[in-house]
């Protein structure tokens, strides 16, 4: 007994404790906490062995990103805290601006954002906008410009619409111009407005030719931070060369109390070589991150955005109930060497690009239960969960939705080479309202290149709508091989629920794909002699007024379609089926699913269960 005791007591973590209202000469007991992040890291440097819990209570705004390393191993830090990247502003003032009553703040030399937060929910404040709704567009080329409709040279000038840019705007170059083309967004800081001949230059060159898709409309745009535009009440506008942020109050507004979060940092957290490390029960909020001088964007999901919060050289890190929120960049991002890392029932919403992102080389992560909303607020391209090069991961049990772009993205490889992406698995996820008509050429799952052994597998997606075309189900992107895609339900998207750009040596079985309204409902873009396409007892639903059922390059060489059920109006197939596909009239409940007295499921479709879809919390 005696020994019993003394070993549970040899192996009771330590504990150390922070709050801000603490003070760092205390000894970070319970009774006498810490008051910084700083003073703990400190002392954790100064422990040689045993675990540790760190209790974080209250809010914690940080000088310096937090930075831990090796120290940070087999440490446990949990809440409830937060954990924030922003300076609080709480000095407002009456102010007169552009003729308006409103408020303001002086802010330190050299500060700079985008973004400002509002209040005790830290609601995202807009910067003020032309137009209001909608957008412009451009009008035409300069012509004077070298390689104008080249697919890959973007434009540092274009031709606009009298009127909708003035060169006397206030702080003119501090107006960006969002222009959404293709499947990407370029951010245009201004350098010049010609009234006399209607064109506009800008800082940086597009990222590609300024066309809306490959139709011939010109990209369109929206105008942000115009300082005469500020007349909305929420808006504010941050007057540079004053030191000054002005803010049109909402009418619940009141000064007293009135409290503001500008994001100074471009990372809250960063994991640098610690293993075993969890974080459990902690908010972290408010980051902001900007391209680089040279860029005006990403040439696909807003790739190279970081994570606010970032680990990297790390193993089996653990996210347990956390919210990750209000930043300005993917919410989190799991590097190279990092691997075996965990982000489990927590929230990831209100980022400037997506939610996760898993860079190349690293492996065996799990995204699960988790909810993944209201994404691609700066960097319209960001993904929910985009996967890079990287294999044994697994995407499951999530809930993503608003997002303008595609909802979870994996592979980074556009043909049939080998890569370190292999084996992963995105299942039981619930994807909804995806692209909102901002984008083109996306899915609510998208995948690229060779990756043997992974699979899609009982997820339901739902309402994909792109700006132009793309706006597809399940899309499988060029090289995409080795693939199953298995009892998934796809409904109400644009322009297909499933398609293949060109890959080989995939499964399509059992899945229900329902209601896009253009083009098809299955889609093949080419044949690429790479390998058999198996479509295995498939319901296609489509209403009078949907896309017909097939469009596109189907080669019965290189297709084989079994067991495949079709209810909609009944037309010619322009392929061969083996003489089992059908024609049957069925309908489809709320969930998507046939009901159980279908006839389907004497024609040898397999019942799909997805009552444990999303988050099992």
């Amino acid at each position: 007994m005696l020994l019993s005791l003394l070993a549970s007591v040899a192996i009771a973590p330590i504990s150390i404790y922070a709050d801000p209202a603490g003070n760092d000469a205390n000894s970070g007991t319970a009774r006498a906490p810490f008051a910084t992040l700083a003073k703990v890291q400190a002392r954790l440097k100064e422990l040689t062995s045993g675990s540790v819990v760190v209790h974080l209570h209250g809010d914690f705004f940080l000088a310096q990103p937090l930075v831990l390393g090796a120290e940070a191993t087999n440490v446990k830090f949990v809440g409830p805290a937060t954990i924030s990247g922003a300076l609080p502003l709480h000095f407002w003032q009456p102010a007169t601006f552009n003729g308006r009553s409103m408020w303001a703040a002086k802010l330190p030399a050299d500060l700079n954002f985008r973004e400002l937060y509002i209040g005790a929910k830290s609601e995202r404040a807009p910067r003020p906008h032309l137009p209001k709704t909608g957008f412009y567009a451009f009008t035409g080329y300069d012509p004077a410009a070298p390689g104008n409709g080249d697919f890959m040279n973007g434009q540092t000038t274009m031709k606009y619409r009298p009127g909708d840019l003035k060169p006397d705007w206030h702080n003119l170059t501090d107006v960006e111009i969002v222009a959404h083309h293709l499947w990407v967004t370029s951010r245009l800081p201004i350098a010049s407005v010609e009234s006399a001949t209607n064109l506009v230059k800008f800082g940086k060159k597009s990222v590609f030719r300024l066309m809306d898709d490959y139709s011939t409309n010109y990209a369109p745009y929206v105008l942000e931070n115009v300082a005469e535009a500020l007349d909305t009440p929420g808006e504010w506008y941050l007057d540079r060369a004053a030191r000054t942020v002005y803010y049109l109050p909402r009418p619940s507004d009141r000064t007293q109390g009135f409290v503001a979060y500008a994001p100074i940092h471009a990372n809250i957290l960063r994991l640098q070589g610690a293993k075993g490390t969890t974080f459990e029960n902690l908010t972290f909020e408010h980051s902001e991150w900007n391209l680089p001088p040279d860029s005006a964007g990403d040439l696909q999901a807003a790739n190279t955005v970081p994570g606010a919060i970032q680990i990297a050289e790390g193993e089996a890190i653990t996210f347990h109930h956390c919210q990750i929120e209000h930043v300005g960049s993917y919410g989190l991002e799991i590097e190279g060497t990092a691997k075996n890392c965990r982000i489990q029932n927590s929230t990831i919403k209100d980022v400037g690009a997506g939610g996760v992102k898993i860079d190349d080389g690293s492996s065996g992560n799990i995204v699960s239960d988790c909810q993944i909303e209201k994404g691609g607020r700066l960097y319209a391209s960001g993904i929910g969960v985009l996967i890079k090069l990287s294999g044994n991961n697994q995407i499951i049990h999530n809930r993503i939705t608003d997002f303008y772009y595609t909802g979870i993205s994996v592979g980074w490889d556009w043909g049939f080479r080998d890569t370190p992406a292999h084996d992963n698995l995105i299942a039981y996820n619930e994807i909804s309202t995806i692209g909102q008509d901002q984008l083109s050429d996306m899915g609510g799952i998208y995948v690229l290149g060779k990756q043997p052994g992974s699979r899609i597998d009982h997820n339901r997606i739902r309402d994909v709508s792109a700006r132009g075309y793309g706006g597809w189900g399940i899309y499988l992107d060029e090289g995409s091989t080795g693939w199953t895609v298995e009892n998934n339900v796809v409904l109400h998207t644009k322009t297909g629920g499933f398609h293949i750009h060109y890959g080989g040596d995939n499964v399509i079985r059992n899945n229900v794909f329902a209601y896009a309204l253009k083009e098809g409902q299955l889609i093949r873009q080419r044949d690429d002699k790479q390998g058999p396409i198996r479509f295995e007892h498939n319901l296609v639903v489509a209403r009078p007024s949907d896309a017909p059922i097939v469009v596109g390059n189907w080669l019965k060489r290189a297709v084989t379609m079994t067991g495949m059920l079709y209810s909609a109006p009944k037309t010619d197939l322009p392929f061969g089926d083996d003489g089992t596909g059908r024609f049957i009239q069925t309908t489809l409940g709320p969930d998507g699913l046939p009901p159980p007295s279908s006839p389907i499921y004497q024609q040898g479709f397999t019942p799909i269960d997805l009552r444990t879809l999303g988050p099992r919390r």
